[in-house]
């Protein structure tokens, strides 16, 4: 699930028996690889320049624009490693992984994280 409204992405699971009382959307099923591949750098970068930025730098996060996104098709392979480093929080490597999995070269990855730490 994710908020309607937010300066980055912010995608998380919803635990079961939650209210929300905000506007929200969600996917079903979910997934470690889907929640990490949606906050990547990459997934983030690519969905901002489908939509417009409001007031505040905040970007609404539209259905119409998340399903836009195209999510390689490797979960199998790498879902256990992408669990572990969500527990371990390392958000870094996660962007790592699904750079690699995007095929970016060193170029590409560098332009999307000046794009972040602008």
């Amino acid at each position: 699930m994710w908020g309607n409204l937010s300066l980055r992405a912010a995608y998380s699971f919803a635990p079961e028996g939650m209210f929300v009382n905000a506007p929200c959307s969600m996917l079903a099923p979910a997934s470690n690889y889907l929640l990490a591949i949606l906050n990547s750098k990459i997934a983030d970068y690519y969905i901002h320049n489908l939509g417009v930025i409001r007031n505040g730098g905040y970007f609404e996060y539209k259905p119409m624009f998340i399903d836009k996104l195209p999510v390689p098709l490797q979960k199998g392979k790498i879902e256990h490693e992408i669990k572990t480093l969500i527990e371990a929080k390392s958000y870094q490597e996660i962007d790592k992984m699904i750079y690699r999995l995007y095929g970016l070269n060193e170029e590409e990855i560098d332009f999307i994280e000046q794009y972040f730490n602008q």
